[in-house]
């Protein structure tokens, strides 16, 4: 007579899981939904982007209820921009993985482009640093906060970059958002911040089937090293995946507490030194600064007399 061993594997029960895993097990069942989402955001950037750029200046007096331009200027700054940055507080890079206009162009633009491979020089872990300050230099020297045709120069510039790069680089994926995105470096450093991120049981994981098929992570993500939410987009695509991702609950900051050598790098460390809290709290003085003024005044000069306008 023949014996047969049987093997008993644990398994997560769906019951058993969180809320919180079944909002994550949602958000991987209803992409088309997110999709539309996404789409009636990229609607409402480009009424705010690129709308007031084409219109007439409006009056002193003007205020948001007769004013598009007005009113796109504090839609934006007072409400759009400040939700972005308390979101990444709170549930990390939700807006990047759910709402952010410029990551679905990037995506969907790199569904039917070119695919090459990605360059080594775009890898720079640099290029967050670079952004930021860059961008946070030109946008006060043309002053971006005051006028339409700046906020289109700067973020509109930014979009028409991260739809290239889609077209060319990236099948699919979110290639700029990963290496270039101009916020991509502060949006890291606030997601580490958050209290809800995807966590990965890696002992679930490893007793799933090897050749169990590869999740669609836009970000180019290793998903079963996943180990911070420095990187992670919040997409929920991941979610329940080899029974193994599942959103959760932490205590804000306990990321930063457990963080050993060698899991914030150098232009991280810059950009949190030099960048958010020196370069851009001093932007804001900028404006003032009798030097600063005089210097903006010479180089607008310099341009015009050269015939020079495009910046």
């Amino acid at each position: 007579m023949s014996t047969h061993t049987l093997h008993f594997q644990p398994r997560q029960a769906r019951a058993q899981r969180t809320r919180l895993a079944r909002l994550g097990d949602m958000m991987a069942r209803h992409r088309g939904r997110i999709a539309l989402l996404q789409w009636a955001i990229v609607g409402l950037y480009f009424v705010l982007v690129a709308v007031p750029a084409f219109l007439p200046m409006p009056p002193e007096d003007a205020r948001m209820f007769n004013s598009l331009t007005r009113f796109a200027q504090f839609a934006f700054w007072g409400i759009w921009w400040p939700f972005v940055i308390a979101s990444m507080l709170l549930v990390g890079r939700f807006w990047c993985g759910v709402m952010c206009p410029e990551g679905a162009l990037t995506e969907f633009a790199g569904r039917p482009g070119k695919g090459r491979p990605i360059p080594r020089w775009m890898r720079w872990p640099g290029w967050p640093l670079v952004g930021f300050l860059g961008t946070t230099l030109y946008g006060q020297l043309i002053s971006v906060y005051e006028y339409p045709g700046p906020v289109l120069v700067i973020l509109g510039g930014s979009t028409v970059a991260a739809v290239a790069v889609g077209i060319v680089y990236g099948r699919g994926k979110r290639v700029w958002c990963r290496y270039l995105c101009p916020v991509t470096g502060v949006f890291a450093l606030l997601a580490r911040l958050a209290p809800l991120h995807f966590k990965v049981d890696r002992a679930a994981w490893d007793m799933q089937p090897a050749n169990t098929p590869a999740v669609d992570c836009p970000p180019l993500l290793n998903v079963s090293a996943l180990a911070s939410a420095s990187q992670c987009h919040a997409c929920g695509r991941c979610s329940g995946h080899r029974d193994a991702v599942a959103l959760r609950w932490r205590w804000p900051g306990s990321e930063i507490v457990r963080s050993q050598s060698g899991d914030v790098g150098r232009y991280e460390a810059l950009l949190l030194c030099y960048g958010m809290l020196g370069f851009a709290l001093g932007a804001f003085q900028w404006t003032m600064a009798p030097g600063f003024v005089r210097a903006k005044q010479w180089v607008a000069t310099w341009l015009v007399e050269h015939d020079i306008f495009w910046p």
